[in-house]
């Protein structure tokens, strides 16, 4: 799953296929095939497992009502803070997309 992060309104957001953005307007981006996304580089690409996301919240609902120690530590989902594209990031481009 890609998600966007705005640094100017810390709003947190889903790609689809059709072009999103942030509350503040200033990150925007979409998915244009299944892994593929443009996005304009201004927010901050992040990457989450779906696996290891649909792990964590089975582990929650079969979870004993136990401390929150065990919760962190069984319902614990990795992210990977990632470039707008590049190496580090080779499903997703950097496109400008003309103002109507």
């Amino acid at each position: 799953m890609k998600l966007l992060f705005c640094p100017n309104c810390q709003d947190l957001f889903r790609l689809f296929r059709e072009e999103r953005s942030c509350a503040c307007g200033k990150t925007k981006g979409l998915y244009t095939a299944e892994v593929y996304a443009t996005t304009n580089g201004y927010g901050v690409d992040i990457g989450i497992g779906n696996g290891y996301l649909k792990m964590a919240i089975e582990k929650l609902r079969q979870a004993p009502n136990e401390s929150r120690e065990w919760y962190v530590k069984n319902t614990t989902v990795p992210c990977w803070v990632r470039p707008s594209e590049g190496r580090g990031n080779p499903h997703t481009v950097v496109g400008v997309r003309e103002e109507d």
